[in-house]
């Protein structure tokens, strides 16, 4: 073999070393550039998701509750017989707000109890019932005409009345809503307070 072939063959080797090297070096590049973007996509999600479950954290998952309502029997007692009328009063607290309405949504057993009437202990305001299914739905607005502040401080606004047509032990039960019917305070700021609110059990015998 002469000279020139000799170098022909040497360099064409080297030419061969040469591309495996750079094949080699855009493998090996391209390895670590997928690697990363892989890892900081991950990152980027696990942020985001992280972040989101902040934002969840930090929304509130309970109305805030002002005043309250409570069912409470006229003759302070939790016994009475069938046939009996019975007075339940609504005592009311409004949180020192000036109220110019309310809503109720009274769950009872009407196949136990039958439904009277319901006044209103307040001359200020009227009245609304409704009777449903399984529930009364009340409503009651203050006359406009009124320039007397209607502040409840623990004040009886309302009294119902119901005959007891079976015995058994039975419950009277506000509810914050029902179905479509809800039980708030309405400000005269048209502000919409969320009360406290009670069950009552009577026994009938």
């Amino acid at each position: 073999m002469d000279n020139n072939t000799q170098d022909t063959t040497q360099n064409k080797n080297s030419f061969f070393i040469y591309l495996l090297v750079v094949f080699f070096a855009m493998f090996v590049g391209t390895g670590l550039f997928l690697a990363f973007n892989s890892k900081n996509s991950a990152s980027k999600k696990e942020e985001s998701v992280t972040s989101s479950t902040v934002k969840q954290e930090q929304i509130p998952t309970e109305v805030p509750t002002q005043g309250s309502f409570s069912l409470v029997l006229a003759n302070r007692t939790t016994s009475v017989n069938v046939g009996q009328e019975v007075q339940v009063d609504l005592i009311a607290d409004s949180n020192e707000n000036n109220i110019s309405g309310y809503d109720l949504a009274l769950a009872y057993d009407p196949l136990a109890f039958d439904f009277v009437k319901a006044t209103s202990n307040l001359v200020d305001f009227k009245i609304y019932t409704y009777k449903k299914n399984n529930y009364l739905s009340l409503l009651g607005t203050k006359s406009l005409s009124s320039q007397v502040p209607s502040v409840f401080t623990q004040t009886k606004i309302i009294s119902l009345f119901f005959k007891p047509v079976e015995s058994g032990s039975y419950v009277f039960s506000l509810k914050p809503s029902i179905e479509v019917d809800k039980t708030d305070l309405v400000t005269d700021k048209t502000e919409i307070l969320n009360p406290a609110l009670n069950e009552l059990t009577i026994d009938v015998k």
